[in-house]
């Protein structure tokens, strides 16, 4: 019989072991109850080592035996009990709820206190048991009423699962009663089977039946968490695709309330308003021609040309401000009146973020308000409203301000006619690094038929 003992216990501890690297290993449901559950398996595999001490130094009657014997003994009455106890609170902490929660603790460490009580003076009157003088052990007066305890404690359990059963999975609760009924189960057999120690072997089960749970409870809320997850990321998707849509339909709402402002502000000055749309393009195609060979490569990019063409119609938004006497005055400026037009260059840098900021990307909104403010500053500093010089212009206004001039030459205004192709082409290319970027200029002095083409186009709508 001491062999089967010693072999039960043997597969305890390596069990136990097992499931500690295991559970160390792995989330069993959160940190608590993972501590919790990594505890009892520590005193149950303590608790089979002194099992195993107890047996091989039965019966010894040397000195060693006579100490090591008791201590080995003394330590599995406490750990056994203990387990218990330990066993019940993690069910508690498993479950996570608060009803009866205080009560039962309550009841658990008074009956622990109580024993561990009697077990501190056992030694001394043989209460749950005696040690003879052949160094063996027989059951005390009391070790019914360690039974009882250990019934009450197992009732407690129970009862505080029953009270709180509407809270609790059926499937839960059908696991939880059979992970308390092992050890109790293999006690009575033990009783029923004398010399056989089955308490170690029935709460391993018990935990190995609380890790199999434990991971299929994890398993199944990752593959709820993996459905939910996936279900929130076809919503996601979906609201993305929305979002994209409205800011399409936003953006292009949005683009034909600027043109259509801009062609508003360009009619008080009679033009046919399709000026804003003609610079649109002109923009476009020198933005296009300077990437093309690799001209201001570092501010040059798709993302930047986009905004530069859905800019280009702001540029003379500040013209709002200017009276309709000066805009549509068919003569000579006077200085007061030239003042005036000059104005509308800062008021359109103004204007633009007034009416973009909080809407747009930060991007766009400074490229817009850069053309508006800054495309009748010279190359050579003589422009307005800064007088700014060369590169110390924004590379959006240097692009405008070649646009809306090639624009303005060929076309008819209110105070001129309109001028021949070659002789815009020439006024620009005499201009060259004196209103223009030369790089800018030259650039679209290259591509000239394809400028001539965008004119010619709007004459035939």
């Amino acid at each position: 019989m001491r062999l089967i003992n010693l072999t039960l216990d043997s597969y305890n501890i390596l069990i136990g072991i097992l499931l500690f690297i295991s559970i160390s290993l792995r989330h069993v449901v959160n940190s608590k109850v993972k501590s919790g559950f990594q505890s009892i398996v520590i005193m149950n595999i303590v608790m089979a080592a002194f099992h195993v001490v107890s047996l091989l130094f039965e019966g010894n009657t040397s000195p060693a035996g006579n100490i090591i014997y008791p201590i080995a003994v003394f330590i599995f009455y406490l750990l056994s009990f203990t387990v218990l106890v330990a066993s019940g609170v993690e069910i508690m902490f498993y479950l996570n709820l608060e009803k009866y929660r205080k009560a039962f603790l309550a009841i658990a460490a008074v009956f622990l206190g109580i024993y561990c009580i009697i077990l501190l003076i056992t030694p001394f009157n043989g209460l749950l048991y005696v040690i003879t003088q052949n160094n063996t052990l027989v059951h005390g007066n009391l070790y019914n009423f360690y039974l009882g305890f250990q019934l009450v404690l197992y009732f407690n359990t129970v009862f505080y699962i029953l009270l709180n059963s509407k809270s609790i999975n059926k499937e839960h609760i059908t696991f939880l009663i059979s992970f308390m009924l092992f050890p109790q189960i293999m006690q009575f057999v033990q009783i029923g089977v004398h010399g056989i120690a089955l308490t170690n072997t029935g709460f391993t089960i018990s935990f190995l039946i609380m890790f199999i749970h434990s991971n299929q409870r994890l398993e199944e809320n990752l593959d709820n968490i993996e459905y939910q997850l996936e279900a929130k990321d076809t919503e996601l998707q979906d609201r993305i695709i929305e979002i994209e849509h409205s800011k399409l339909e936003f953006i292009k709402m949005q683009n034909h309330t600027i043109e259509s402002l801009s062609n508003l502000v360009e009619n008080r000055d009679e033009d046919t308003g399709e000026h804003v749309r003609r610079t649109r393009e002109y923009v476009e195609l020198i933005a296009v021609q300077l990437m093309k060979n690799n001209h201001y490569t570092d501010i040059l990019t798709p993302r930047y040309v986009r905004f530069l063409k859905r800019a280009a119609p702001m540029h003379d938004i500040g013209k709002i401000v200017v009276p309709d006497a000066v805009l549509k005055k068919p003569g000579r400026l006077t200085p007061e009146e030239f003042k005036l037009i000059k104005n509308h260059a800062a008021e359109g840098g103004r204007i633009v973020h007034e009416i973009l900021d909080g809407y747009e990307d930060p991007e766009y909104i400074q490229i817009t308000a850069d053309i508006a403010k800054y495309h009748h500053e010279k190359w050579d500093g003589t422009g307005y409203p800064d007088n700014l010089k060369a590169n110390a212009i924004p590379l959006s206004a240097r692009i405008m301000a070649l646009s809306d001039v090639f624009d303005a030459l060929v076309s008819p205004r209110v105070y001129k006619s309109s001028m021949s192709y070659d002789e815009a082409f020439k006024l620009i290319e005499e201009n060259i690094g004196i209103h223009f970027d030369p790089i800018i200029a030259q650039e679209f002095l290259n591509i000239r038929e394809k400028a001539i083409a965008i004119n010619e186009s709007y004459k035939k709508k």
